[in-house]
């Protein structure tokens, strides 16, 4: 491909990202590729207004200083005030880029971004961009979100971009990577968005809906409740209950040949394959066993002694199982039957399996 194909590349992808991300509200994504998308255009070979060094001196300039505030800000609402400042940093700097005389230009060229340091061209842009990346690497590996990994990934492509040795036709394709990481991130954000519950962490009730449509062969469902879920959240609050859902939630997810969804409230649904089927009634018990042996650490406080302790809290689960047989075939019919199971379990005492 030639330089012109991929310069056209870069502000293709990277606007497709941006408008993705705005629908998306993905705000920090925005902001960012607010920032790359104008840079790939201040590269690219857009008119006569803006000769190619210039928009290169422009984003070695003022692209690393508002990607590192833009990473830096936490997510907000997009017309916040603070990312209201950044966009109109980007308008300054795109303004000063297009307009700027040639006198001003210099001295602006002589302090951005790192004037106090002597570096070949592209260095301290470098360097800043990858200090943005690091930003949002770190921030992955505490959100566990592949949203903030991809970003970061287009930040490490951005600023190789900046680097003195890379020339113009490379550039451009670094560019257009960038994008294309930041797409991917925000493609798999929005799956979540629309298959993963957002507490739980494990696939939802749409999903759910979605294997029973594509699912054939013999297979086994079975419903689980967490035991008396509105006592415990009354007791210890919504952030312990919270806890132990997502706790639970783990666990199922841990089950080997078995695939977990959240169901709705403190409910979820297990979907045993041809292969599990016949182990589905072990599967279960080994379950319900090992929940009830769990113990969730809270930390509690005395009003009288104005201290906090650590007290380890209890979790049971009932569980309601059918198997596909004579007289169930369809999935509706097996939700229908573990449900009634579950519905025995409950009232037969709770922290038990019922195979219907």
């Amino acid at each position: 491909m030639t330089q012109d194909v991929w310069s056209l590349a870069a502000v293709l992808i990277n606007s497709a990202a941006l408008l993705l991300a705005l629908g998306f509200r993905r705000n920090r994504a925005v902001l960012l590729l607010a920032i790359l998308t104008t840079s790939a255009l201040a590269l690219s070979s857009a008119g006569p207004a803006l000769p190619t060094s210039r928009g290169l001196e422009a984003i070695r300039m003022f692209t690393p200083w508002l990607l590192l505030i833009a990473v830096a800000l936490p997510e907000r609402r997009l017309l916040a005030r603070r990312n209201l400042m950044v966009l109109g940093c980007l308008l300054l700097a795109t303004w000063l880029t297009l307009a700027a005389p040639a006198h001003v230009w210099s001295g602006l060229r002589d302090a951005l971004p790192l004037g106090l340091i002597a570096q070949a061209p592209g260095k301290p842009a470098a360097i800043l961009v990858l200090l943005a990346a690091l930003v949002c690497f770190l921030r992955g590996i505490s959100s566990r979100l592949m949203l903030d990994w991809m970003l970061g990934v287009a930040l490490v492509l951005t600023g190789i971009a900046l680097l003195p040795a890379v020339l113009g036709g490379a550039r451009n394709t670094l560019l257009a990577l960038a994008g294309a990481s930041a797409l991917i991130g925000i493609l798999h954000a929005s799956y979540r968005m629309a298959f993963v519950d957002g507490l739980a962490g494990s696939p939802n009730r749409r999903s759910l809906d979605e294997a029973l449509a594509r699912i054939s062969g013999d297979f086994a469902l079975a419903m689980v409740d967490i035991d008396h879920f509105k006592q415990f959240n009354d007791k210890y609050g919504h952030a312990i209950g919270d806890r132990a859902l997502r706790a639970v939630a783990a666990r199922l997810r841990n089950l080997r040949g078995v695939r977990a969804f959240r169901y709705g409230g403190e409910e979820f649904c297990l979907l045993f394959g041809a292969g599990q089927k016949r182990n589905a009634r072990e599967i279960c018990e080994n379950l319900r066993s090992e929940i009830a042996d769990m113990r969730l650490p809270i930390r509690s406080r005395n009003s009288k002694q104005k201290s906090t302790t650590r007290a380890l809290i209890r979790l049971t689960i009932s569980i309601g199982l059918a198997e596909r047989g004579a007289r169930l075939r369809s999935p509706t019919d097996m939700l229908v039957a573990a449900d009634k199971a579950l519905y025995k379990a409950k009232a037969g005492g709770r922290n038990r399996v019922v195979i219907l």
